[in-house]
């Protein structure tokens, strides 16, 4: 059985706070005017990254937020100029959001969305692994999805990652699928369930294994050499370099 915050009760981890603090959303609502799975569905990594120049009437919510995640500085968007580019009016624009604080927030929305669903093509968390092999390859892979959005989407990793994170962390649906934050401790835990670390992981082990991934898409972010190997393999040194400081 895990111990504190990693404890197993009835089949559902519980994950460190740190990691899973969900906030109420501070979009508002008012301003919606396309059902959220609908507005959410080009959040999907296979679904592209597009800002259509027209748009039908209704759907101007929609073209904002595609045209942000198209944007190479997201941080640094303008409400008024991604109107002005899908030729429509700022006022028009402001209809949807009153602030450009709050069309940031469902772009970091669609980001966390995206991250998970790299994650959740990673290991499936609901399922304990198989084996030793199969806990360590989790990691590796977790690892690997983390580096491989980071390099694919980099304005978009820098916005959920940033100075703003933990503001944007209140956009993470508290039902639903599993959370972007809680694959690492899940696997994590597996290692320890298949006997690959021997003490539990605690809280401080989690951030030192995030630190340590983050830390290599940071590096690669300022394209320094060491990081520069390719994926799989900077994904599987990091891995196993965490692996053998926990055990």
């Amino acid at each position: 059985m895990l111990s504190g915050r990693f404890a197993c009760q009835s089949s559902k981890l519980l994950y460190p706070q740190f990691i899973v603090q969900i906030l109420p959303s501070k979009v508002n609502s008012d301003n919606i005017n396309e059902p959220a799975t609908s507005v959410r569905r080009f959040c999907n990594v296979d679904a592209g990254i597009s800002a259509s120049r027209s748009f039908h009437h209704g759907s101007l919510r929609r073209s904002l937020i595609e045209a942000a995640l198209s944007e190479p500085d997201i941080e640094g968007l303008s409400l008024r100029q991604l109107a002005a580019g899908l030729g429509v009016t700022a006022a028009a624009a402001y209809r949807h959001f009153g602030s450009r604080e709050e069309l940031l927030f469902e772009v970091a929305r669609c980001g966390f969305d995206r991250l998970r669903q790299r994650f959740a093509s990673a290991f499936d968390m609901r399922v304990t692994p198989a084996d030793a092999s199969e806990a360590r390859l989790r990691l590796i892979h977790l690892a690997r999805a983390y580096l491989e959005f980071a390099d694919d989407e980099p304005a978009l990793w820098r916005l959920i990652f940033g100075a703003q994170a933990q503001v944007y962390r209140q956009t993470i649906d508290v039902q639903g699928d599993p959370k972007s934050y809680e694959y690492l401790p899940a696997a994590l835990s597996g290692l320890y369930l298949k006997g690959v670390i021997t003490v539990a992981p605690s809280e401080r082990d989690a951030l030192f294994a995030w630190s340590a991934v983050h830390g290599a898409a940071t590096l690669r972010s300022g394209r320094v050499p060491a990081a520069m190997i390719p994926i799989p393999d900077l994904a599987n040194e990091v891995a196993v370099r965490v692996i053998r400081a926990l055990k």
